[in-house]
């Protein structure tokens, strides 16, 4: 292993699909646009982080990269991660529709491991509504929703105009609840501390909650509940 890869990660604004996708670039060229012209990176929620992205003993697959629609289920590309002494290994990748496979990459681990550092903990690229998801997650009670048979799955200032919306899932169905929180003059860290309280209260009195299964009653009766 004498010939090493370089590797890092650039997020960017991704207007067509309203989110962002992470760019990764190896030995300085845009790896995703070289291999699987038309695709894009994932959203930064779903890569952008130790668990995915560090290595470990046994391979894990992480995907990488997602159609161009936006959609991972419409097509994407998956690759294994792992660590062998002083190296990582991006290896077996996984084809999209018959694509021709990428090359094994080899990087060092120590600066693999500072590319991936410096990656996850810069969020110069955030907007606000980010910033505020991101701040929340680190602020949700989970035991407090966990009495409710609740789960925390995401926030984003991106599905309504001037709104926070959280997603929630019940157990143990995993059906989906959104709740709608108004964001006006808030500052990011504002508004997650104060959807955070939310969270903490009695569901049945969250003012705007949605309901996304039609085949069950409402799970809280609140007069902020409806079905979707």
């Amino acid at each position: 292993m004498t010939q090493l890869n370089t590797i890092a990660f650039r997020v960017v604004p991704s207007p067509d699909t309203n989110d962002h996708e992470v760019r990764i670039l190896v030995d300085g060229n845009d790896f995703i646009k070289q291999h699987w012209p038309g695709m894009m990176g994932m959203d930064p929620d779903d890569v952008l982080s130790y668990r995915e992205l560090l290595p470990r003993d046994e391979a894990h697959e992480v995907t990488v990269v997602r159609c161009g629609c936006g959609v991972v289920e419409c097509g994407s590309v998956g690759v294994e991660i792992f660590v062998k002494g002083n190296f990582v290994l991006w290896d077996s990748w996984q084809r999209h529709k018959g694509r021709p496979p990428a090359e094994t990459l080899v990087f060092s681990r120590s600066e693999y491991m500072k590319a991936v550092k410096d990656a996850v903990e810069d969020h110069s690229w955030e907007t606000p509504d980010r910033t505020a998801a991101r701040i929340l997650a680190s602020l949700v009670e989970h035991r407090a929703l966990a009495l409710n048979n609740l789960k925390y799955q995401w926030a984003s200032g991106r599905i309504r105009k001037s709104t926070l919306a959280i997603s929630l899932a019940l157990q143990p169905s995993e059906a989906q609840i959104i709740v709608y929180f108004p964001w006006n003059e808030q500052t990011p860290d504002e508004i997650a501390h104060e959807a955070a309280n939310l969270l903490k209260t009695d569901p049945n009195e969250w003012p705007d909650a949605v309901w996304y299964d039609q085949k069950t009653a409402l799970p809280f009766m609140g007069p902020g509940w409806r079905s979707a």
